[in-house]
C-alpha cells in the first residue's frame, strides 16, 4: 500500500505543476487592473506605474510565473496585493472554516443517504422507492442559492429559529456556531444526499441479484445481517468514490454558500480576490483547492483495500 501510495503521489506531480501554468495565466486575464481598483481610474499616471512597479505587476508574465513558482516550491504563498499581509496564515484559518462546513454537510448526506438508498433498493418499485426517489432527484435538482435563499427566509426571518449568516468560532461559543452552522449545512447537503441516495440504491439493487447474498439467504442469515453486513459492504465502493469526489467539490465549490450564509471560509476569499483583482490570493486558492482534491482520491483510493479485501494494490 505504501509502494501505491507513492507512485499515486509522484503522478500527480504533473497535474500540479499543470494546475499553476492555468492558475497563473488564467488568473492574469481576468479583466480589469488591480492598480486602476487601488487608485481609482483617475490616478496619477506616475503614482500608478510607481505602485505598479512595487507590486511588481510590471514584469513580462513569464517571468512573474517562474518567480511565484519557486516561492511556491519553499512553501511560499505570497502577499496579498491589496493588504500586504502574508497569504498562508489567513488561508489555512479559513481553509479550517470551510473543512468545518463541508464536513458537516458529507456527514449528514452520508448518514440520511446510505439508509435512504438501503431502505429504497430493498423497497424498489414501492411507494418507499418512489419518496425516496423523488426526494433525491429534488436534492441533485434544486441550486444551492435558491435552497440557501429559502431557509434564511423561513427559518431564520419568518420562524427566527436561526440566524441567517455570519460566524463564531465553536471554542469561543460552541451554541452560536453550532446555530450557524445548521442552514449553510443543509444547504450543502441537499444536494449531496440525493446523489449519494441514488448511487447507494443502484449498488444495492446490483448487489442484491449476486449469488452469494441468495445463498446467504438460503442458510438462514438474518435479512439485517444480508443486507448490512454482505451486500452493503460490497455496494460501498462505487458510494466511497462518490462520497470522495464530493468531499473535493465541496472543499472547493462552497463559494456560493458561503457568500450567502457569510461564511468566512475560502471560497468567500476567493470571491473577493477576484473582485478586488488580487492574484496572488486567487492563485492561493486555486492551488489549495488542487492540492485538497488530490488528497482526497488519494485517500479514497486506499480505502478501498480496508472497504474490499479482494482489492490489492500494485
Amino acid at each position: 500500500m505504501l509502494v501505491f501510495a507513492f507512485k499515486r503521489l509522484v503522478s500527480v506531480i504533473p497535474i500540479l505543476l499543470g494546475i499553476t501554468v492555468i492558475a497563473y495565466f488564467l488568473t492574469r486575464t481576468i479583466p480589469g487592473d488591480v492598480v486602476a481598483v487601488m487608485l481609482g481610474t483617475n490616478a496619477d499616471p506616475e503614482v500608478a506605474a510607481q505602485l505598479r512597479r512595487n507590486l511588481r505587476l510590471d514584469q513580462p508574465i513569464i517571468v512573474g510565473y517562474f518567480d511565484w513558482l519557486a516561492a511556491l516550491l519553499r512553501g511560499d504563498l505570497g502577499e496579498s496585493i491589496r493588504s500586504g499581509l502574508p497569504i498562508g496564515q489567513d488561508l489555512m484559518t479559513r481553509f479550517g472554516r470551510t473543512a468545518q462546513l463541508t464536513l458537516a454537510a458529507i456527514v449528514l448526506a452520508t448518514a440520511l443517504s446510505i439508509p435512504l438508498g438501503i431502505l429504497a433498493a430493498v423497497r424498489r418499485n414501492r411507494a418507499a422507492d418512489q419518496v425516496i426517489s423523488i426526494t433525491a432527484l429534488l436534492g441533485i435538482s434544486v441550486p444551492d442559492f435558491w435552497l440557501g435563499t429559502l431557509l434564511i427566509l423561513f427559518f431564520a426571518l419568518k420562524l427566527g429559529w436561526l440566524p441567517p449568516a455570519g460566524y463564531a468560532s465553536p471554542s469561543e461559543d460552541p451554541a452560536l456556531f453550532l446555530k450557524l452552522l445548521i442552514l449553510p449545512t443543509i444547504t450543502l447537503a441537499f444536494q449531496v444526499m440525493g446523489i449519494l441516495t441514488r448511487f447507494t440504491r443502484g449498488a444495492m439493487l446490483e448487489v442484491l441479484n449476486q449469488d452469494f447474498v441468495r445463498t446467504a439467504r438460503a442458510k438462514g442469515v438474518a435479512e439485517r445481517a444480508v443486507l448490512y453486513r454482505h451486500a452493503l459492504r460490497n455496494a460501498l465502493i462505487p458510494v466511497i468514490t462518490v462520497i470522495g469526489l464530493n468531499i473535493g467539490f465541496l472543499l472547493s465549490g462552497t463559494i456560493l454558500v458561503e457568500t450567502i450564509f457569510g461564511w468566512p471560509g475560502v471560497g468567500s476569499l476567493a470571491v473577493t480576490a477576484i473582485n478586488q483583482r488580487d492574484y496572488p490570493v486567487v492563485q492561493a486558492c486555486v492551488m489549495l483547492f488542487a492540492l485538497t482534491f488530490t488528497v482526497v482520491n488519494l485517500v479514497v483510493d486506499l480505502l478501498y483495500g480496508v472497504i474490499d479485501a479482494r482489492i490489492r494494490y500494485s
